[in-house]
């Protein structure tokens, strides 16, 4: 017996369950609010587990190339000294677009629905969720249902409503740029230049042969964009940047601020579990990271690869077991990536010190 399954959300989450399960034999149907192609967004560093997942899915080869490799990070104050440098070797950079491109082409046409923006669930009256209402009208029944809609998760506020969230620290203002010479002069390394009073800190990415993507990380107490215009990401850049050693001020000549977002970091508390009968959540829907970790896309393809197996070959009766052995399971990991991450922006925000660790989860 095959269960029906509707995924809300093609994010990272949603499109490697689909994958992973269309490997094991099965379909899904997703359902997205917009198209995915074609969204230049930000991008991301693959991580040692993000790599095994990929590997898992059988595009490591196809991600890598579209990608950047990273041998080494190295942190730097804003004098050009070196802090710290550890190996990384093995992970790579990559851009949203590419990244989600290369996910979107393991997947049949006709598993993807888009115009569909979650609104709330039926249930019956045995708890169970018996569809998803849209708000174009649609009403979609299927037996699970899979929350895979990011960290302002709508799916999540139907089942946990009103789950906290932490307070803002931190912000980022993230920017992308097409530099091949700067690409090169980076060397396959994760630069990451931070102030030694703390609060302030710039990263830059390879993103692949000609593309960085770079962003500003700054403790919302001592700075402030004042305007949310192209003009006003603009100014605060080249303000609180000035100084700032030779990369940085290329990265902000080259920069059309128009396309720079501004991202409020937060992290969900943890949820007593990450199911409620036949719903289940996935990526950030389950678990929003703060950044300092790099594990939001390398956690949700894990949660992914993990419920995809389990749900292998599972009869409908199984299914309560299944998913609390996939939310115990996957709670104790990614509760480490939170841990990490909470201790990561703390050293962010306070003055350097020698035992400063290099700004991942593992």
């Amino acid at each position: 017996m095959k269960q029906s399954i509707a995924i809300i959300g093609g994010g990272v989450a949603g499109l490697a369950f689909a994958i992973c399960y269309k490997k094991l034999g099965h379909r899904v149907d997703i359902y997205e609010h917009q198209p995915l192609s074609g969204r230049e967004g930000l991008g991301f560093i693959m991580l040692e587990n993000g790599v095994k997942a990929l590997t898992t899915l059988g595009l490591y080869q196809q991600a890598v190339q579209s990608g950047y490799p990273l041998n080494q990070c190295k942190i730097r104050d804003t004098n050009n000294q070196e802090l710290l440098c550890e190996s990384i070797l093995g992970s790579f950079g990559t851009t949203r677009k590419a990244f989600i491109d290369i996910l979107l082409n393991e997947i049949p046409d006709d598993w993807l629905h888009f115009g569909y923006h979650f609104s709330h669930f039926e249930w019956d009256a045995g708890g169970q969720a018996s569809a998803a209402i849209f708000d174009n009208g649609e009403k979609i029944k299927a037996e699970l249902f899979l929350g895979c809609d990011g960290a302002r998760s709508s799916v999540r506020e139907q089942i946990f409503p009103n789950a906290p969230v932490s307070e803002i620290k931190v912000q980022e203002l993230v920017s992308i740029v097409k530099d091949p010479t700067l690409v090169q002069a980076l060397n396959h390394h994760f630069i990451k230049y931070k102030s030694n009073d703390g609060g302030l800190a710039v990263g830059l990415v390879p993103a692949d042969n000609e593309t960085v993507v770079w962003f500003i990380q700054y403790d919302v107490k001592k700075h402030h964009i004042a305007e949310k215009t192209a003009l006003g990401k603009r100014e605060f850049a080249y303000k609180t940047l000035s100084n700032w050693p030779h990369y940085i001020q290329r990265l902000l000549a080259h920069t059309d601020f128009s396309h720079s977002h501004i991202w409020k970091t937060q992290y969900l508390y943890p949820l007593p579990r990450f199911h409620y009968n036949n719903v289940v959540l996935l990526g950030d829907a389950a678990h929003a990271l703060l950044p300092f970790t790099s594990q939001g896309v390398n956690s949700a393809m894990e949660d992914a690869i993990k419920l995809s197996k389990q749900l292998n070959n599972n009869f409908a009766e199984h299914l309560p077991m299944v998913l609390q052995q996939y939310s115990a399971v996957r709670k104790y990991r990614v509760e480490q990536y939170l841990t990490q991450g909470i201790n990561l922006q703390n050293e962010f925000l306070a003055n350097h010190h020698d035992k400063q660790k290099i700004p991942f989860a593992f």
